[in-house]
């Protein structure tokens, strides 16, 4: 049997790329940076640093100034616009402050709403959703409207949406900012289990608890630039 080669393993990599907005304010400058498949990373850095630009760069939210970015093999960089909506499919996202829901569609029909818009089959959306809902406990609430699940049950409901589409890679912006305690454990104790199933997580968070007690790889940004990245970290490493 054949060895898999390191490169192999690779699902992002980032080669000196820059971000310059106007007024030549660069939110990322030179970033080379490179992540495995089935890694867990948290993105660490105050405000402004460049962790959400970075983040929108992978989705081609963004376009870099210089520099390549590669997703499971190819260029995204020179990606054309029609192609982007297959790229996103392998990509799960979760917005900070990003719970948006048809408050009059069922759970199961905010997620088939969101597949529908990236092209899949109308006969596979339900059984889907139904899925995704279940891998992340919710199986029983699929047909309940938004409304009637709690804060914890909502962002679990967002974490199903971001699974839909059988991503190779999620990315969260401050999934824990609005939880307390113990919801915040519990959906940082789903990541780990999404993880064990080989979907790579890339996490911004200001959460020191939960950096500091898991442990993970910790790459953190500093004025646009790469300042620190450190396995099994903790939280302001190099900050």
């Amino acid at each position: 049997m054949p060895t898999e080669k390191k490169e192999d393993k690779i699902i992002l990599r980032f080669e000196n790329v820059s971000k310059l907005y106007n007024y030549e304010t660069h939110s990322l400058r030179n970033l080379n940076l490179t992540v495995e498949q089935g890694e867990f990373l948290f993105i660490c850095g105050r405000t402004g640093s460049g962790k959400s630009t970075f983040l929108r760069l992978i989705t081609r939210e963004l376009s870099p100034t210089s520099g390549k970015i590669f997703f499971d093999g190819e260029e995204i960089t020179a990606m054309k616009h029609r192609d982007i909506p297959y790229l996103r499919r392998k990509i799960g996202v979760i917005r900070q402050n990003g719970e948006i829901f048809l408050e009059e569609r069922t759970v199961a029909q905010n997620l088939e709403f969101v597949m529908r818009a990236t092209g899949h089959e109308e006969d596979t959306l339900r059984q889907r959703a139904l899925k995704a809902l279940s891998m992340v406990g919710l199986g029983k609430k699929a047909d309940c409207l938004p409304r009637e699940l709690s804060g914890g049950e909502r962002k679990r409901v967002e974490i199903a949406r971001a699974l839909v589409n059988n991503p190779r890679i999620i990315i969260a912006d401050e999934p824990t900012a609005s939880l307390d305690r113990d919801l915040s454990w519990d959906i940082m104790s789903l990541f780990e289990d999404i993880n064990q199933l080989g979907v790579t997580l890339i996490i911004v968070t200001h959460d020191k608890e939960i950096v500091n007690i898991m442990r993970k790889r910790v790459v953190t940004f500093a004025h646009g630039k790469l300042l620190g990245d450190v396995k099994r970290g903790r939280y302001g490493d190099l900050l």
